[in-house]
Formats: C-alpha cells, structure tokens, sequence
C-alpha cells in the first residue's frame, strides 16, 4: 500500500487490497466491518454511507479495455475522513497512478490537492475521472462518423454489422456506467457537512454538469447508432432481394427451356423429330422463347 501525507492529510492508496490490509486500514481509522466485506467483494453497486467519522464511497470509472477494445468498468473504493483518504481498487489505473505521482513529486501539487482538506480531494479525483470519460465518448462518435461514411458513401461492407454491435455495446456500458454516478455525486452533496462542505457544492455541481453533458452525447450516439442499424438491415434485405429476384428470373427463364429438352429427350415421335435439322429448330425455339422472356422482364423492370 502506498502512503502519501501532507499537512496532516494522508493518502493511501492501494491497488491490490488483500484483507490483512484492510483490517489494518480498519485498526487504524475504525472502518465498519460490511464496508471491509464490500472492499472485498468484486462487483459491487456505486453508493455513498455515511459515518460519524467517515464517508465510504463505491465509485465505477469506464475505460476502454486495449486487446478487446470493449468499454468496462473499473470499481474503486474510497474512505474520506477528515485527515485520511483511501483509495482501494483492483489493477493498475493511469489516472490515480498520475495523480498519486504529480502528488509524490511535486511539493506545489500536495499543497494544491491536499490542503483544503480531503473533500477538496475528493471533488478533484472526481474530477480527473470524469474528464477522462470525454475521449472515450469522442472515440465513440468516431467510430459512428466512420460507419457512417462506410455505409452512405462505399460499398464496403467487411464487419460492418459486427461494428455496430460492439459500439452499441460501449454504448450501453457507458449508460449503464455513467448513469449510477449522477446519483452518487448528487447525493454526496447532501452528506455530513464536515467532509463535503457547502462551499463545495458548486464545485460537485460542475462535475454533474460533466456527466449530463456526456449523457446528452451518448443519448445522440444511441439514436445514431440505433438509425444505422435499421439503414445497415435495409441494406442488407434489400441486396437479398436483388440476389432473389436474379435467382427467381433465372429459375422462371429456365422452365420453359427444361420442359422442351424434356420433351424432345423423350423416345416418341413428335414434330420436326424427323427433320434433319431438328437440333437447330428446337434450339431457335427454345432462343425465341428465351428473348421474349428476358424482353418482357426488362419491359416490366424487373431486370
């Protein structure tokens, strides 16, 4: 567990949390037990409970998983006291690596972060968390604008449709993500007054402002998304009703053809089976027919 203080605040912070530290963390802050089972548990919901002397916070991050290119969640567990902030998460995560070394060698950064107090802190690591969800609602849209441009201006085609669902995939894992937060930042505001001051209210205000403006921008990819869809199928129905109607013509043109073939391969007498030119009378009868089947279609534009 790394520990960093400044002033009288610490900050721990822990990326793989085993139970012998968080019993440790518990000793040493008097966390509750249920909060220590929640640390433990993989997947729990985001949510806020409040203490005497503690606020205990579940908190989601998306981001974009580098082989899959899926957007998943990360769970972060926090304890903000008035002199202590934990963080406990599982696996490496860039934001709270970069903020933990800005804050480790920058003697102007700790007293930037730390010293208003851990609430300020707080509101500042929210901070950084959320503005990182707008490049990955940029790549989103992106990937939208490229499909799009596929769809509407090429004949490409290669995993178009296999595309669409992995972006309306990230699409509904960012709601989903995002959607549990608006409601903990707002309560947050709400809470005991010694760790979320009023004066801090306006600065939680501005990151809900954040998150409603990325929620608009998801509510647009997902009526975009939805729309290509539906454009993507009708493309698809409606080159398998081209290939149909080919199919169909073709099997049509061919009846008439196949039932004089069978009718001359048969072993009975019938006109011109004399003739010697028999071969060449039946095939510019069977050609006459064939021409005035494919004149008709194309009158009738089906061709």
């Amino acid at each position: 567990m790394l520990s960093l203080t400044y002033k009288g605040v610490s900050w721990h912070d822990d990326p793989a949390p085993t139970e012998q530290v968080l019993k440790e963390l518990q000793t040493m802050y008097g966390f509750h037990d249920l909060d220590i089972e929640d640390c433990l548990s993989e997947h729990e919901r985001p949510k806020v409970e409040e203490y005497d002397n503690y606020l205990f916070l579940v908190f989601h991050i998306p981001y974009r998983a580098k082989k899959t290119g899926r957007i998943i969640k990360e769970e972060v567990n926090i304890f903000l006291g008035q002199d202590f902030f934990v963080t406990l998460h599982r696996g490496r995560i860039p934001i709270l690596d970069k903020l933990w070394s800005d804050l480790e060698n920058s003697e102007k950064m700790r007293e930037e972060y730390l010293q208003h107090g851990t609430g300020f802190f707080l509101y500042e690591l929210m901070r950084h968390f959320f503005e990182d969800v707008f490049p990955l609602v940029d790549s989103i849209r992106k990937e939208l604008n490229r499909m799009e441009e596929v769809l509407f201006e090429t004949d490409e085609e290669v995993d178009l449709l296999k595309d669409i669902m992995n972006v309306k995939r990230n699409i509904i894992a960012m709601r989903s993500i995002l959607l549990p937060q608006r409601t903990l930042i707002a309560t947050l505001e709400h809470k005991n007054k010694k760790f979320v001051p009023d004066e801090l209210a306006l600065y939680f205000d501005d990151i809900l402002d954040a998150i409603e403006r990325q929620w608009a921008l998801l509510d647009t990819a997902k009526e975009m998304i939805d729309a290509l869809q539906d454009t993507h199928e009708s493309w698809l129905s409606h080159k398998t009703n081209a290939v149909i109607q080919v199919l169909t013509i073709f099997s049509v043109t061919m009846l008439p053809l196949t039932f004089i073939t069978g009718l001359y391969g048969m072993n009975v007498g019938l006109p011109f089976g004399a003739h010697p030119n028999a071969f060449f009378i039946v095939l510019g009868l069977m050609g006459g027919i064939l021409i005035s089947m494919l004149t008709y279609f194309a009158k009738k534009h089906w061709l």
